[in-house]
């Protein structure tokens, strides 16, 4: 008769080395995450102003260098409004405001003529002209 004391099937399960391993994977990946943040830095910001001559509120969008919009801000009607924190979106500047969905304004500006300006975008009382005049307030 023979007594065996360890039985060679308790241990480490094969589900927990996987576990284990899935783990160390998330936290290298959550590491470099970080590491890639810190060495990258925080993106510039830019103090902009528009300049908002029309009769309504219009939200202002700026396109990036991949053609994405970022949001920018609202402009409120017949005032200058400014956005502290915008995202300095490179070389050229391309604004697209709009009204309900519908596009009202687009310009682009290079990076040194906005900065001539003062970060300054007038948006033209004729950019809503016909929406105004269909009775949009």
């Amino acid at each position: 008769m023979n007594v065996r004391l360890e039985d060679p099937d308790i241990g480490t399960g094969r589900a927990v080395r996987i576990l284990a391993a899935a783990a160390v994977i998330v936290a290298a990946v959550g590491l470099l995450v970080l590491v890639r943040a810190a060495v990258g830095g925080v993106p510039d910001h830019r103090t902009v102003h528009l300049d908002n001559q029309t009769g309504l509120q219009l939200r202002v969008d700026v396109l990036d260098a991949s053609g994405t919009l970022v949001a920018l801000g609202t402009a409120q009607p017949r005032s200058a409004t400014t956005i502290t924190e915008a995202v300095d979106v490179g070389q050229h500047w391309t604004f697209v405001a709009t009204y309900g969905g519908r596009d009202v304004y687009r310009g682009t500006l290079a990076r040194n003529e906005l900065a001539v300006r003062g970060w300054t975008l007038r948006i033209p009382a004729s950019a809503t002209a016909e929406l105004e005049q269909a009775g949009y307030r």
